[in-house]
């Protein structure tokens, strides 16, 4: 599929994530999808359209419910989404929704330092940590790691 995107110069985003494992008794890093099959691609609708008539069933439009048209992101929700999952941060995670109660829903934040610089989110104690969560709605939600209280810059909603 990128490669498809690539010739025809389509801007696309795929969600990565560290992770660390041992092979040979030697501890590696890994690049790997943060979330299986998931790609973010920057489109019209009629390039969409003729993806999924090339792909069939093994190509998955995210659609709104209602009018049943390809869910659009905003840029904003997109670039904190991107910014975060593209640093290397090895203590992101992908939450589920309906996650335990642990999660209280805190102040609207944006990043002023550090590697999530420019980041807006929520910020959520997990399992008793403050972790700045990004989401883009209905898709997927991710926890950065810890981010330093003097990082956070509170917004007016």
């Amino acid at each position: 599929m990128s490669t498809i995107l690539d010739e025809d110069e389509i801007r696309y985003y795929v969600p990565m994530r560290t992770v660390e494992s041992f092979k040979d008794g030697q501890k590696v890093y890994e690049k790997k999808q943060l979330i299986t099959s998931l790609l973010f691609i920057n489109c019209s609708t009629k390039y969409l359209v003729s993806l999924k008539e090339r792909f069939g069933d093994a190509f998955y439009v995210y659609a709104d419910i209602e009018t049943k048209q390809p869910r659009l992101i905003p840029d904003k929700e997109m670039d904190s989404f991107i910014l975060v999952t593209s640093v290397g941060d090895m203590g992101l995670e992908l939450l589920q929704e309906g996650m335990s109660t642990e999660c209280k829903i805190g102040d609207h934040v944006r990043v002023i330092d550090g590697v999530f610089k420019g980041a807006e989110g929520y910020v959520k104690r997990i399992q008793g940590r403050k972790r700045l969560i990004v989401s883009i709605e209905g898709v997927a939600v991710v926890a950065t790691s810890y981010i330093p209280r003097s990082f956070l810059e509170k917004l007016d909603d």
